[in-house]
């Protein structure tokens, strides 16, 4: 799997500005194909150094960050969201649209971000929260923006780089469930994330 670098962002602003609509009309269609939602509150993207580099692009771009050293800082951060041979990472956003009533509804869905799974066949992959990438939020309610990994065995991964084995990405919350199928475009895009390769060691 490719690694982030610092040298592959544009730090001159007014660059990025001109070829920013051109990068914005790249990504849509790779977002969209790595791109599953589970009922109408829960939405998930898996990550790959594509998506990554972009983001990261797009908050140097933002925060009007020009000193790599910062950049790089930022780069550290997202590549722990890099996929590997037998791990998928994704980020989880919780969208909201009553924001009279946004607090009560993340106090209610708090804990939601250790509920996530993908199944494959009777095998099941939990989902376990990327720590410090976002700040603590305060009061017993959970972000609006969460980042997992999913951590496959060998086992695991080769059922689910076999087609002819169901997969389905879900949550089992007591506030919120939901599940949908992972096939067609979504599939073979996560495919290529699974490289055969020996399963790396865990990370922390």
């Amino acid at each position: 799997m490719p690694k982030l670098s610092v040298d592959e962002l544009v730090l001159d602003r007014q660059a990025y500005a001109e070829r920013r609509p051109a990068d914005r009309d790249r990504m849509i269609p790779l977002r969209r194909e790595r791109r599953l939602r589970l009922g109408d509150q829960l939405a998930c993207e898996f990550e790959n150094t594509d998506t990554l580099r972009y983001q990261v692009q797009e908050m140097v771009y933002a925060e009007g960050i020009s000193d790599p050293g910062e950049a790089a800082a930022e780069l550290d951060a997202y590549s722990r969201m890099l996929p590997n041979s037998h791990e998928l990472s994704c980020t989880l956003f919780i969208e909201l649209e009553d924001l009279t009533t946004v607090k009560s509804e993340l106090e209610q869905l708090s804990g939601i971000e250790s509920a996530l799974r993908i199944e494959v066949g009777d095998e099941q992959v939990p989902g376990q929260e990327v720590p410090a990438l976002h700040d603590d939020v305060p009061g017993g309610r959970t972000a609006s923006v969460h980042f997992l990994r999913f951590r496959f065995t060998d086992e695991q991964r080769d059922m689910f780089r076999d087609p002819s084995v169901p997969a389905r990405f879900a949550v089992e919350h007591p506030a919120y469930s939901a599940d949908v199928t992972i096939d067609g475009a979504v599939r073979r895009s996560l495919l290529a994330d699974l490289a055969l390769e020996p399963a790396p060691e865990a990370a922390g």
